[in-house]
């Protein structure tokens, strides 16, 4: 088998936060690796707003939807917003999803060379964050992430825990890629 970085291998979206506190250095790191993802023609289209004050946390915590209210015990959420032209409207695609999931990519996996793990998710009421946050209205939300300590998974209910423990596969190479031709 071919040698994958450990980190790629190790990344899940977990479920089961600690509320132990995230350092000022280690959100500054995984933000910083965010920063330095590729984009097309180096749009960089991303914004970050980050809630990890007792009082941001809440009002971002109010807009999760009931299937990720394993995500209000997370310490630190990560809103990833940005323009949907995204300054790079190349072939009539949203390039800015692209380069916001590679920024996202960048976050999780500076998360696990540092001990933590992160949660992108699509559950979340954008107009409820965006007006709490006070995110202009030219931009669009494409993901809440949550990061922190992973905790004992039986802080979680039955049902998250089911989820929890039951790893991901993904589709067979050979399913998925394609030499020289389909």
């Amino acid at each position: 088998m071919v040698e994958i970085l450990e980190e790629i291998m190790e990344r899940h979206s977990g479920r089961a936060y600690s509320d132990k506190p995230v350092s000022d250095e280690s959100i500054e790191s995984i933000l910083e690796a965010g920063r330095w993802a590729p984009s097309c023609s180096n749009t960089q289209a991303w914004n970050f707003v980050v809630l990890k004050d007792k009082d941001a946390l809440k009002l971002g915590r109010e807009h999760l939807s009931r299937g990720n209210a394993w995500g209000k015990v997370a310490p630190v959420m990560v809103i990833v917003a940005a323009e949907e032209d995204g300054g790079c409207p190349a072939h009539g695609l949203p390039y800015f999803m692209m380069d916001v999931g590679l920024a996202v990519q960048n976050m999780l996996l500076q998360a696990v060379h540092i001990g933590l793990m992160g949660h992108p998710t699509a559950g979340w009421k954008e107009e409820g964050l965006k007006e709490s946050l006070g995110i202009p209205d030219k931009f669009r939300i494409v993901t809440v992430v949550t990061f922190g300590y992973q905790a004992d998974l039986n802080s979680l209910d039955t049902e998250t825990r089911e989820k929890e423990t039951t790893r991901t596969s993904r589709r067979p190479f050979d399913e998925v890629v394609h030499w020289n031709k389909w």
